[in-house]
């Protein structure tokens, strides 16, 4: 099989969510690396759900990883799908179009086909592929990967996500965070508005002051990553058309720098800007941030860094999307972002990867597993 073939047969698989059924996509991996006498475990998560975890040249010293998802986003309305099936993949001008052709089933198969031409060449230190089941569809399970001790940082000393980066070398990107606001007001008749708090009318106010806050953050970018972006993403208010709303939930998604990925810093801005805005408001606001997962900010002047700049031979940057590059770096195993494809193209109808990144990356990953494997 060449590289096209594999992700072809990658993006054949639905493992689209949520709810994502990745097993199937996970065995077929499995039982592809396992006829090239690659030692491959299955590590089942939930019903239907599975990480697959590759090593090569185990136990020859910490080495590698390459990583990547095998779930994709939800293909959405099949009306738009022109080209052809979200996942029924053709070859056309040059692309391999089907859901999850750059996020990221053509990086995965750019780092499969590398492992295959790489594998008998006798490797000093450890490769590992890791294939993780719920990043893009909830889950996030390559948390099970690193909690159970699937991947280690006495088995590697680098290691690289695939996220469609155009073959560059990402070396920050932003944190992750979602809050939830809870409006209240009191129901009424809509005939007599005045006996009533509008709770949908005071999240207008509170959505005005996001969008005012949001000119404040720009003011201060990343010069890699750019500004923090906090954006209401869910709206859902209201009972019936003519009841006075005592409730609005509001949902924001925050992108966040490494000067604001906490907690506290985003419960201070939603709280400043909910205080400015009350003028009298008899209802009240909750404000909920479950949780921040951490920016990527790996220094320009690192080891793993400096190796895929020369590789690549172009300067590094940064994006503005979250990886599980992060979560990698956190458990001492410092990790950078670099893969085929662009993710202008992700989650989008019509998603393509060009054949020559395909075939680029494959080249790209076997010059990485050499610098740092052989």
């Amino acid at each position: 099989m060449t590289v096209i073939d594999i992700a072809k047969s990658l993006i054949s698989f639905d493992t689209s969510g949520p709810p994502a059924k990745e097993m199937p996509l996970a065995k077929w991996i499995r039982d592809f690396l396992m006829d090239l006498s690659v030692d491959v475990e299955l590590q089942e998560v939930e019903k239907d759900r599975a990480n697959v975890i590759a090593k090569i040249g185990e136990g020859a010293g910490p080495g590698l990883i390459l990583s990547g998802h095998i779930d994709t986003v939800l293909a959405g309305d099949p009306a738009l799908w022109s080209v052809s099936g979200p996942f029924e993949p053709v070859v056309r001008d040059g692309r391999v179009y089907g859901r999850g052709a750059s996020d990221m089933k053509g990086p995965c198969a750019s780092m499969i086909q590398a492992a295959k031409e790489i594998r008998k060449e006798g490797l000093k230190r450890q490769l590992t592929l890791v294939f993780t089941a719920g990043e893009d569809t909830g889950g996030w399970f390559v948390d099970r990967v690193l909690k159970e001790g699937k991947v280690t940082k006495e088995e590697a000393r680098f290691g690289v996500v695939g996220e469609p980066t155009m073959l560059k070398v990402g070396r920050t990107h932003k944190g992750y965070a979602y809050a939830s606001l809870v409006v209240n007001g009191k129901a009424a008749h809509s005939s007599r508005p005045e006996t009533g708090i509008n709770a949908i009318t005071r999240g207008a106010e509170v959505l005005r002051g996001i969008s005012e806050l949001q000119d404040e953050l720009n003011g201060s970018p990343h010069p890699l990553m750019g500004p923090s972006t906090i954006k209401p993403t869910l709206i859902k208010g209201g009972i019936k058309s003519n009841i006075i709303p005592n409730r609005c939930e509001i949902t924001l998604n925050a992108r966040l720098i490494p000067a604001h990925a906490d907690v506290h810093t985003i419960k201070g801005w939603l709280r400043r800007l909910i205080g400015g805005s009350d003028k009298g408001y008899e209802g009240s606001v909750e404000v909920t941030v479950p949780k921040v997962r951490n920016p990527l900010d790996i220094p320009g002047n690192s080891e793993i860094v400096k190796l895929l700049t020369r590789v690549l031979g172009s300067e590094p940057v940064g994006v503005s999307y979250f990886s599980e590059a992060g979560d990698y770096t956190e458990a001492g195993i410092p990790t950078v972002l670099c893969g085929p494809g662009s993710i202008d193209q992700g989650h989008t109808a019509n998603e393509f990867i060009a054949i020559d990144q395909l075939k680029k990356g494959v080249k790209v990953y076997k010059r990485i597993i050499e610098e740092i494997c052989l």
